[in-house]
């Protein structure tokens, strides 16, 4: 298991994507959270779920909707059968307005009547991302986007948090020549994720030198550099690795 998780940190240690330890410790930051729900259609029913969602989207176009949603798909990993729909960033001032908005404009009436009978299971959550420790990109045109999702033992958040400093900055300081960005969901099991923007299968491709060596060299030692990456290692149950794609269709333009 040590070994798994340490090879799903090297190869994909330039997306990081985390949030705070709970919602009792993440207090409201402006414009850091993101709002996920996770749909997944009746089987058989995929093509009518994109059809009538596609529908519910210009609606909410034509009601000035102010939040740009983002569909996601599995391209590689498991439970390819979901839908991510997903906006970032909001905080939590904002909520209830929004869902004032969708209650004034009949959002979610127009959902049940249209969409909701295709649907065969919800779930819904949201992501702070943690922008301090995180190197995302300015620039737009990525279209996948690998998730390390990783299940962090009781007890071991404290440590997950100064280490991910660590791991950060020294991504920063050695040029580590990726994006990422951390999060910690807020919903369900919790946990904390890394990402990292490919605008295409080949940028996926391992580059030279892997994390761990690129950090031995910025560290001037191997061995602590190796002892860094396993006692990171040691926070986490297990991790999951899915690589997500961006399905224009189904997305909000940018006004």
């Amino acid at each position: 298991m040590k070994n798994s998780i340490l090879k799903g940190l090297v190869l994909s240690l330039a997306i990081l994507f985390s949030l705070t330890l709970s919602v009792q410790a993440a207090e409201d930051k402006p414009d850091s959270l993101a709002d996920v729900w996770v749909m997944i259609p009746n089987p058989g029913q995929e093509a009518q779920f994109e059809t009538a969602f596609k529908k519910h989207i210009q609606f909410r176009t034509e009601k000035n909707d102010a939040r740009e949603w983002k569909v996601y798909r599995p391209t590689i990993g498991t439970r390819m059968d979901r839908y991510i729909v997903r906006y970032c960033c909001t905080k939590w001032n904002d909520v209830d307005a929004y869902q004032k908005w969708q209650s004034d404009n009949k959002i979610l009436e127009h959902w049940y009547a249209n969409v909701d009978q295709y649907v065969a299971r919800y779930e819904h959550f949201y992501t702070r991302i943690d922008f301090a420790n995180s190197h995302w990109p300015e620039e737009e045109g990525y279209r996948y986007f690998a998730v390390t999702d990783y299940r962090v033992k009781m007890g071991q958040w404290k440590d997950v948090e100064a280490m991910k400093k660590i791991l950060s900055d020294s991504a920063i300081a050695m040029k580590w020549p990726y994006s990422w960005v951390w999060g910690q969901r807020i919903g369900g099991k919790g946990g904390l994720s890394l990402v990292i923007p490919y605008r295409n299968y080949a940028e996926m491709t391992p580059p030279d030198s892997s994390f761990a060596q690129a950090l031995a060299k910025h560290m001037s030692n191997e061995d602590k550099a190796e002892e860094l990456l396993e006692d990171w290692s040691e926070n986490f149950k297990s991790t999951t690795y899915t690589v997500y794609r961006l399905v224009d269709e189904m997305s909000m333009k940018t006004k």
